[in-house]
């Protein structure tokens, strides 16, 4: 693969690995000792490197098999991306222990990652768990 710009980078994750679940193309755009930060995941295995994205992706593709990211916007800087998604799917599976609702959801979220060499080094995630929440009816809507 050749250089890209974090741009370009970003937009083929979404693109082919995240939306188009070719999975194995993570190892291309994530180093071998890439670290990410999601504080609001309940999966506490650290997550280290490629292999760590894939099993992240394949357990949110477990919870919403259609699950779909729409990136709204992108911001760099030298070596750092911001990048922020809109993410849509339906709760047909379990969610790191819930069970399935057969609910829609729709939240937006932000990424930042450092690239070096072409790749993302280290990462981290901030999305609205808490309407995620509420819409796979784990958490009351304020005023429901």
């Amino acid at each position: 693969m050749a250089v890209m710009t974090n741009e370009q980078l970003f937009t083929y994750y979404f693109d082919e690995v995240a939306n188009g679940d070719k999975l194995d193309l993570a190892d291309e755009i994530f180093a071998a000792n890439y670290k990410h930060h999601d504080p609001a995941n309940p999966d506490p295995r650290p997550m280290i490197g490629p292999q760590a994205v894939k099993d992240h992706l394949t357990s949110l593709k477990g919870a919403f098999p259609d699950l779909v990211f729409d990136v709204e916007d992108m911001i760099s800087d030298g070596d750092q991306i911001i990048v922020r998604w809109t993410a849509r799917g339906t709760n047909t599976g379990d969610y790191f222990g819930i069970p399935p609702s057969g609910k829609p959801i729709e939240i937006t979220g932000m990424n930042t990652w450092q690239t070096r060499d072409g790749k993302a080094i280290e990462g981290w995630v901030n999305r609205d768990d808490m309407l995620l929440m509420q819409q796979i009816g784990v958490v009351p809507t304020p005023g429901g």
